[in-house]
């Protein structure tokens, strides 16, 4: 473990900072989710279907990293709230394929629409480069605890 140093009320400061934001931009997210009564999983899960087509529910459980029972329990209120489809895999038996329904890919464009809303607000004050810095830093910071978290 490094030793502490003089800039380890700077280095809390600075990782306190970008834990709140963290929670502050979950919490809005969190929101406009309940307000279409659907989780965060489930939305991670719509926007797959919207970006990637039909797709085996392995596949979908390895982008999310999540188990594959965990993927039968997101699907399963999908499918109840009518939001996608399963289908079986052809030549495999064992293999489904979810599908989005058009409700669902409406769903999911209206809650993106309303997240870009909310982003776009809450960047409108941020010149250009601003938003470039953050972006760079914010880089930079995952880079570095990625690299770290992989040294030990």
């Amino acid at each position: 473990m490094p030793a502490r140093t003089e800039n380890a009320k700077e280095y809390q400061e600075a990782y306190n900072g970008v834990i709140t934001t963290f929670k502050v931009i979950r919490q809005a997210a969190l929101g406009l989710f309940a307000e279409v009564g659907i989780t965060e999983s489930q939305l991670e899960a719509l926007g797959l279907l919207v970006n990637n087509g039909p797709m085996l529910m392995r596949k979908m459980s390895d982008a999310m990293l999540v188990t594959p029972s965990n993927v039968t329990g997101i699907v399963d209120r999908l499918e109840e709230k009518q939001l996608v489809r399963r289908t079986p895999g052809k030549g495999d038996r064992r293999a489904t394929i979810i599908e989005i329904t058009p409700e669902g890919k409406s769903l999911y464009e209206r809650v993106a629409k309303k997240k870009d809303s909310m982003v776009q607000k809450a960047l409108a004050t941020f010149t250009k480069d601003e938003m470039l810095n953050l972006n760079s830093l914010l880089e930079k910071f995952q880079r570095e605890i990625s690299r770290s978290n992989s040294e030990r």
